[in-house]
């Protein structure tokens, strides 16, 4: 029984480490939110102003960084305008005011970059309007693929950040179970691991820089900008904190792999990718939320440091064992029956928390089944699922290739002997690729998602927006309300007249708000501009609303026409179908993990109890 000790360590080790990071995660604060939209604008998406405007006002969703945010104005055949920024709102700069020159009659669009405060996640997009017409143009959805630079980085930097998981992972009990080849084995997985840290330490450098929007601007400005996306956002100071966290990492695994001993390097390793996983959870979606922001952000922590285990691992097992199982093949069953075996526990654990921990996520940023083909979110998510399921079908081949005994097993639970054909050992190497490249795969769409906005992010902006439309008496009426920032809400009648010559002049606007709790007031709207009036009041509550619009002219009746609308409360208040069948099943598959852990520790420690007594018996 010598050195079990050593051995039990090293397993609970193996075991207990996706616990630890998600664990660890708890620690930090509620995280930063996620991607900036555009709530609204004037002239509106897919309006029109009076010819002269020389103003643009935008609404956010969040506060940006206008430092670091870019604004283009063009005309329809791509003549670039000049166009400052003015004005900013007070209490978050959600408020953008842009000033341009007096435009003339055609059709405009007003590309954007925003940066956000919070997490330093550039959001962009379009919006196009008309000067003395409607715009020629379609207006821009926000729901967009990223941009292929901004895109491959990222999947360049959560590879590396699971790469250097799962190279702490395995070099514990599973790469040190190789009986004679293991120490120079267990050197080159730390020294990837290394390698994989400053991989990701490079490609955290260069994201401010990809993040930062440049649009043709000099090197100067562009630099500036990045500074201050660094310096003035919260996200900025969190990247520079899991950059130094990754200069850690990789010394310590680089030190690791030098010296070949255990002594405190793992611990530092372990415990300064505990930070970098806690700050990954910290500027995700899970801020968003409404609700339990901390225990999504748990989940999100728990999900990457399950998928550097599992993924991470099989990367690193598969470029350290593969290459030695083909230089000497006689080892072949040898390393089988130690390396792979030892690992697939771990990667079973690993896998469990992965699932669930996506289940989990699907239900809270997905908040219906059609969200997965009407949101590139949702159709993101769906495929990185299936990807996921084909990786386990490959991790399941290669489980009965290693277990020779459960591989029998199961093919007398299928049928006789005939028509079972055992998996032969030398096709262990084409498999494990297979499953690596599957999950490469996978990874790429992971960051995707975390590039991109999630459903209920796109779905909240969508439903907070409500229009209606009427003829009366000849005038063509829309009513809006919009949201304009955290406790407001924007009131905006538009009028044009549908006869010539027009039925008297509009001398006032005014509208009747009745709302679910008995809430009633009367607003009179100030003309903004020709045709257009304006009033502000509180956030509107979820239920149901209405509003009488009354539009008052010179010698004829007033105009009246009735609006309804139920402001929803799917992406703010309740649980939803989706998210409670998921949040359910993810439930059951971590209690029947966390079942499966405490009875395998309560054998394994009987088994030595076991043993000693029947050595004691007589006659042993």
């Amino acid at each position: 029984m010598t050195g079990t000790p050593s051995r039990t360590r090293h397993r609970s080790r193996s075991y207990l480490v996706v616990a630890v990071f998600a664990i660890a995660s708890l620690g930090v604060a509620s995280p930063a939110s996620a991607h900036t939209s555009l709530l609204r604008s004037e002239p509106p998406n897919g309006g029109s102003a009076a010819v002269g405007r020389s103003t643009l006002t935008l609404w956010f969703s969040e506060p940006i960084s206008v430092a670091a945010s870019r604004f283009v104005l063009r005309t329809v055949d791509g003549d670039a305008l000049a166009v400052a920024v003015t004005r900013t709102g007070a209490g978050g700069q959600r408020l953008v005011e842009l000033k341009t020159t007096s435009l003339s009659k055609d059709s405009y669009v007003l590309e954007w970059t925003a940066l956000s405060l919070d997490d330093g996640h550039p959001s962009s997009g379009s919006m196009a309007f008309g000067i003395g017409l409607r715009p020629a143009i379609v207006p821009a959805a926000n729901d967009r693929f990223p941009g292929a630079p901004a895109l491959l980085l990222r999947w360049v930097d959560l590879a590396a950040i699971m790469l250097a998981i799962g190279a702490l992972a395995v070099s514990g009990r599973v790469l040190g179970s190789m009986p004679t080849i293991g120490n120079a084995t267990l050197r080159r997985a730390r020294r990837i691991g290394a390698f994989a840290a400053c991989g990701a330490v490079i490609s955290g450098a260069l994201t401010p820089f990809v993040r930062a929007p440049r649009a043709g601007s000099s090197v100067g400005v562009w630099f500036d900008t990045t500074w201050a996306t660094l310096t003035g956002t919260s996200w900025g100071n969190l990247w520079l904190a899991r950059e130094f966290g990754l200069v850690i990492v990789a010394a310590a695994l680089w030190l690791w792999a030098r010296r070949n001993a255990s002594g405190p390097w793992a611990d530092v390793a372990a415990a300064a990718l505990v930070g970098v996983v806690g700050l990954e959870a910290w500027a995700g979606h899970a801020a968003d939320l409404p609700r339990q922001s901390v225990v999504a952000a748990l989940a999100s922590a728990a999900h990457l440091a399950a998928a550097g285990v599992w993924a991470g691992g099989l990367v690193i097992l598969a470029a350290c064992v593969i290459p030695v199982m083909r230089r000497d093949p006689g080892a072949r069953g040898r390393l089988l029956a130690s390396v792979w075996r030892a690992f697939s526990p771990v990667a079973a654990t690993a896998v469990v928390v992965l699932l669930a921990t996506g289940l989990y996520e699907s239900g809270r940023y997905i908040p219906d089944l059609s969200d997965i083909g009407t949101t590139l979110y949702g159709a993101a998510a769906a495929g990185k699922a299936a990807l996921l399921v084909v990786a386990l079908i490959l991790a399941a081949f290669n489980t009965l290739i290693v277990n020779p005994r459960f591989a029998a097993t199961i093919g007398r639970i299928l049928g006789p002997p005939q028509g079972w054909a055992p998996i032969s050992s030398s096709r262990f190497a084409a498999v494990a690729v297979a499953e690596v490249a599957v999950v490469v795969a996978a990874v790429g769409l992971a960051a995707t998602l975390t590039s991109i906005p999630t459903s209920r992010e796109v779905g909240a902006v969508i439903e907070k927006t409500t229009q209606t439309a009427a003829n009366v008496d000849g005038l063509f009426v829309t009513f809006e309300q919009v949201p304009a920032g955290e406790d407001q809400t924007r009131l905006i009648v538009r009028t044009h007249s549908t006869v010539k010559p027009e039925r008297g002049p509009i001398i006032a606007v005014d509208v009747h708000l009745a709302g679910p709790t008995g809430r009633q007031s009367d607003l009179s709207l100030v003309e903004t501009e020709p045709g257009r009036y304006e009033a502000g009041t509180s956030t509107l509550a979820s239920g149901d609303w209405s509003a009488s619009v009354a539009v008052q002219r010179q010698g004829r009746p007033d105009a009246l026409t009735q609006a309804d609308w139920t402001v929803s409360g799917r992406s703010t208040d309740g649980v939803g179908r989706l998210e409670f069948v998921a949040t359910t099943l993810a439930f059951v598959l971590l209690a029947a993990l966390a079942a499966a852990l405490l009875v395998a520790r309560v054998r394994r420690r009987r088994l030595p109890s076991f043993i000693s007594r029947v050595n004691k018996e007589p006659g042993r």
